[in-house]
């Protein structure tokens, strides 16, 4: 794109020039001429109306020209496909409106992006749900036409019930992980991230699972650094710790230790959470933190669903942390919860 501040400048300076050179001459013939002087201004100033005339004409055909580029600009963003019609290195007006202008649009193309990104996480998550819903669904209406047998006694009925019980149970878990997970999807945008003492908040989901972690026989062994501090948001990174230790308890050994252990290093606070019991096989560790998988151990135990661990990883993830799992030397696992310092 040529320079319009320098065109502008160029036809200005051009229409001066002329009309100061022009100015002399005129001079030199009003002095020298003693008739015809009435005609001598007349021309004189039909010359000067030709000079701005042309001058105001080039510039104005400049402008308008600069005000169609403008307009071209401006359309090929509305229309999703920007082109830069302005020299990023033109120091000038039009090129930091353009720069703004750009700046707009990937404002706004981010926010779009953002929305459509999250209209499609609902819609797998709605997806998931059902899909996750129908099973309990199908198996309380199989077993509920059992009962309606005449020939049951009354210990197949009651395993029946307790089927359907833990059917009825299992669409509880599902209704409130969802919950959780929706409201998380809206709280995320709104997390009140600050730097406090890690403590707090680790003893904090410490004191959710101490009941079931007794009724387990469980023991929460707590050591490590006691000043740490770290950013984060109480109220959701409390969430995300518990659903750890209820994982840990849940699939440790019974009358086994759950142990936490807080480490802090220049950028990150580590939290390990490590139970004794069944190792989490390699090739899992890549899908455990994805929503509503379960793996290979999860059979053996009653409850849940699968959303703990998806919910912590979301929680963790979206505050600038990580988290990962490992082996703990063939004894158990080792989930590992990592806050930023800064």
């Amino acid at each position: 794109m040529r320079n319009n501040r320098k065109e502008i400048q160029f036809t200005a300076a051009a229409a001066a020039g002329v009309w100061g050179i022009s100015l002399p001459v005129f001079l030199i013939i009003f002095s020298t001429v003693k008739t015809n002087v009435l005609l001598l201004v007349i021309l004189y100033g039909l010359w000067n109306l030709v000079i701005f005339s042309t001058a105001y004409l080039a510039m104005s055909r400049n402008v308008n020209r600069v005000l169609g580029e403008v307009d071209r600009c401006i359309q090929s963003m509305i229309d999703g496909s920007p082109e830069k019609r302005f020299s990023e290195q033109e120091e000038s007006l039009l090129g930091k409106f353009q720069s703004l202008i750009v700046k707009l649009y990937q404002i706004l193309e981010g926010a779009r992006d953002r929305e459509r990104k999250q209209h499609e996480e609902l819609s797998n998550l709605v997806a998931d749900l059902v899909h996750q819903v129908n099973t309990p669904l199908t198996n309380i209406q199989m077993y509920s036409g059992f009962l309606m047998q005449d020939d049951l006694n009354k210990e197949e009925k009651e395993r029946i019930c307790d089927v359907i019980d833990a059917q009825v149970e299992k669409l509880g878990w599902l209704a409130e992980g969802f919950t959780k997970t929706v409201r998380l999807e809206d709280d995320i945008r709104r997390l009140a991230s600050e730097k406090q003492p890690v403590m707090d908040v680790v003893l904090g989901a410490i004191d959710q699972i101490t009941p079931k972690a007794k009724k387990n026989r469980n023991e929460i062994r707590m050591s490590g650094d006691r000043e740490a501090q770290a950013v984060y948001d109480r109220r959701w990174t409390e969430e995300a710790l518990f659903n750890i230790l209820d994982n840990a308890v849940k699939y440790g050994e019974p009358g086994m230790p759950v142990c936490v252990t807080v480490t802090s290093y220049e950028l990150f606070v580590r939290i390990d959470i490590m139970n004794y019991g069944n190792e989490i096989p390699g090739e899992e560790y890549p899908r455990i933190f994805m929503r509503y998988y379960r793996g290979g151990n999860a059979v053996f135990v009653k409850e849940g669903i699968g959303l703990g661990l998806y919910l912590s990883r979301e929680i963790i993830t979206d505050q600038g942390g990580y988290i990962k799992v490992s082996s703990a030397k063939g004894m158990g696992n080792v989930f590992s919860v990592f806050l930023k310092k800064r």
